[in-house]
């Protein structure tokens, strides 16, 4: 006689390895929000997350092209468990006053804005890969928020680095875009 299924294994049971460890920045992105607490060790308990969060977004594409595993829909998780932690963390340090609101606001604007073009995109069964610029802003922007959290004297710089690198990749991302969309109208 077989055991029963459990409910919630047939919900995981499709995710590979990868796609897990993507998963993780998003059970992590709560956790953002002890930085706005009392606790004395709460530098110490978010940079161990960010460093993880950030070794996961290493990872999990890595993992994906060992195992040969890569896909639309996982390029489309990381991104998306990638967001939703960065800006998180943007967004806390915002709030405590260690990142002034416009820089979060440019990132945050900028990632709503790929995403509705990523979206588009996909609808049309076109897909725009990050490009190595987007990559690296996403490590610099690691790099600010460890920086932050170590109290490293011009971790704003760092920050104000990846913003830079946040509208060159923007740009470079609406130009392929654009080539889309023209594409279409021919």
């Amino acid at each position: 006689m077989r055991p029963p299924k459990l409910p919630y294994l047939g919900t995981v049971k499709h995710l590979h390895l990868a796609q897990l460890i993507s998963f993780l920045r998003v059970v992590f992105t709560p956790l953002t929000l002890v930085y706005l607490s009392d606790w004395a060790h709460k530098e110490v308990f978010l940079l161990v997350i960010v460093i993880i969060a950030g070794l996961t977004d290493f990872l999990d594409g890595y993992v994906a092209r060992l195992e040969k595993k890569t896909s639309y829909l996982g390029a489309i998780h990381d991104f998306t468990a990638d967001k939703l932690f960065v800006l998180s963390a943007l967004l806390v340090f915002s709030v405590a006053g260690k990142i002034p609101c416009w820089v979060t606001f440019i990132i945050l604007y900028r990632e709503i804005i790929v995403m509705g073009m990523r979206i588009y995109t996909s609808y049309n069964k076109v897909e725009i890969k990050a490009s190595p610029v987007g990559k690296f802003k996403t490590a610099i922007l690691f790099a600010g928020m460890m920086a932050l959290l170590i109290n490293f004297p011009q971790y704003m710089w760092i920050i104000y680095f990846s913003l830079a690198l946040t509208v060159i990749s923007f740009v470079d991302y609406f130009l392929k875009f654009r080539k889309v969309v023209l594409a279409e109208d021919e």
